[in-house]
């Protein structure tokens, strides 16, 4: 069972409800993978899925991770992303007084609605920021029909 402790302003700290209500609700996200205060928690790497007439967009955005760390795989209508976000504390003999980022592996996976065609999907890492291109198969793309006079 969770317990909750109720935060108790420090001497000068303003005190009021909707204060005490925010670190609260703060605090118990921060516990669920929410945004704690700090703002930083939650799913990583954060992403996008949209769609577009011929093809589904993927963003996910990699602050810190070289594209060799990163792993994209497509099996089926199911695209999976792995890799691994290392973090540079220093040398060893560094102490840490402020710790937001986060590091190690990571894996994600994106169920589409319609089949991809494998063979042209493209993936672009560009300023922290993967892409992925993923052309919808040709029995799934729009198409014209010609209209012929009867």
């Amino acid at each position: 069972m969770a317990q909750f402790r109720f935060y108790r302003p420090l001497a000068g700290e303003p005190s009021g409800g909707f204060d005490d209500l925010r670190r609260e609700m703060d605090a118990l996200l921060s516990r669920f993978g929410g945004r704690g205060p700090g703002g930083h928690r939650g799913v990583f790497p954060a992403t996008n899925l949209y769609e577009t007439s011929g093809d589904y967009v993927l963003t996910a955005e990699l602050p810190g991770v070289s594209p060799d760390d990163i792993e994209v795989s497509l099996e089926g209508t199911t695209v999976t992303l792995r890799g691994e976000r290392k973090i540079d504390d220093g040398n060893g003999d560094t102490s840490a007084h402020r710790r937001e980022r986060q590091s190690g592996t990571f894996h994600r996976s994106f169920e589409l609605p319609v089949a991809v065609d494998s063979d042209k999907v493209q993936a672009v890492h560009k300023n922290g920021v993967l892409m992925l291109r993923l052309p919808k198969a040709p029995e799934h793309q729009p198409r014209q029909i010609a209209v012929q006079a009867g």
